[in-house]
């Protein structure tokens, strides 16, 4: 068995968080070190729901109404009060996600006979769940309440489940931003401290606490808000991220999309190059994001074998571009072989 683990991102097309749980387990157990819920509730939409329900629950109002065909089409919301908007105001449910999916977990790991593997939640970053809800007004104004409810229902799980969950904190909104800016992307982090604002969340959470951070390029509707021309601005954000990231807080991986969406990874050799300059601590292992269901089994077998080269080791895992839950259940199926196929290439 190769030394590669698989890394799943977190949604998957299935009609309950055991059924999901199992097909991931099913498809890839032994090689994970995480295994995320599945996020059910919300795999369709990423965040929408939670929007919703925060609209629900009088914290946010509709500012101006969207289709949600497309992030750019996305209805933008305001606070729904006048004295603005507290984090105390919102219940983001990830609480709620972890209580549900923590028996089944347990009772699943036991059964397989994992005891090395940890829950996985999923949780957007404070920035690009005020850009993605209420624009980049939002950001400046309303940040830090998201942030505050988010830590409130870490610290509330970390009570629960202790060092058995580990946190992924997913950087669409700033991923995107360093994707669009390029070449002034490495400005762009400086000026709107993308990377230092992740590594900021971190410390904001209890000491001890587990997190590994996702950079990702969107796929509502399964089509990516930014392509990458070459792997540089994933690179110069993730070295960021780690050259920011405090003490106290485990940073356990970062995953780097290497395909965006419907559009599968790029055949040239120069467009990996840039990895060569990653910067991570010695524990904090790199997961790519190019398994998808495009190209052939054969040629994503040589889209390893250049990131490996470029990296000059072996990769520490290997992983979709974003999450499965916006693809057929039977295309999801097919990329978690696909995925454990290709961690197990000698």
């Amino acid at each position: 068995m190769g030394a590669r683990n698989v890394h799943f991102v977190g949604s998957f097309p299935a009609e309950s968080t055991g059924d999901a749980m199992r097909a991931m387990l099913d498809g890839a157990g032994t090689r994970l070190r995480t295994l995320p819920t599945g996020e059910t509730r919300r795999y369709e939409w990423y965040i929408q729901p939670i929007i919703d329900d925060l609209v629900a629950q009088g914290a946010l109002e509709v500012k101006r109404s969207g289709s949600w065909s497309s992030s750019r089409k996305r209805t933008i919301h305001r606070a729904a009060r006048d004295a603005g908007l507290t984090g105390d105001m919102m219940e983001l449910g990830y609480r709620g996600e972890a209580e549900e999916a923590l028996p089944t977990f347990e009772t699943l790991r036991a059964e397989r006979d994992l005891p090395e593997l940890s829950l996985q939640i999923g949780m957007p970053t404070d920035f690009t769940m005020a850009f993605i809800a209420m624009g980049v007004g939002g950001v400046r104004r309303y940040r830090k309440a998201f942030r505050d409810a988010m830590i409130r229902d870490i610290e509330a799980i970390r009570v629960r489940a202790g060092d058995q969950v580990v946190l992924q904190f997913e950087a669409t909104a700033e991923m995107v931003l360093m994707a669009k800016t390029r070449p002034l992307h490495r400005r762009i982090d400086v000026a709107l401290g993308l990377g230092r604002g992740i590594a900021e969340l971190a410390a904001a959470t209890p000491e001890g606490t587990r997190i590994g951070v996702h950079l990702c390029l969107g796929s509502m509707r399964n089509k990516a808000r930014a392509t990458l021309r070459d792997a540089r601005p994933l690179v110069e954000l993730a070295n960021s991220v780690a050259r920011h990231w405090p003490s106290g807080r485990a940073l356990e991986f970062i995953h780097g999309p290497l395909a965006a969406g419907d559009i599968p990874p790029s055949t040239r050799p120069e467009f990996y190059a840039p990895l060569a300059g990653l910067d991570l601590p010695p524990a904090t292992r790199f997961y790519a994001g190019f398994v998808h269901e495009i190209p052939t089994e054969a040629q994503q077998i040589q889209t390893l074998r250049t990131i490996e080269s470029v990296l000059r080791r072996p990769l520490d895992g290997v992983a979709s571009a974003c999450g499965l839950g916006r693809r057929p259940r039977s295309t999801a199926d097919a990329l978690v072989a696909r995925a454990d196929a290709l961690a197990a290439v000698g």
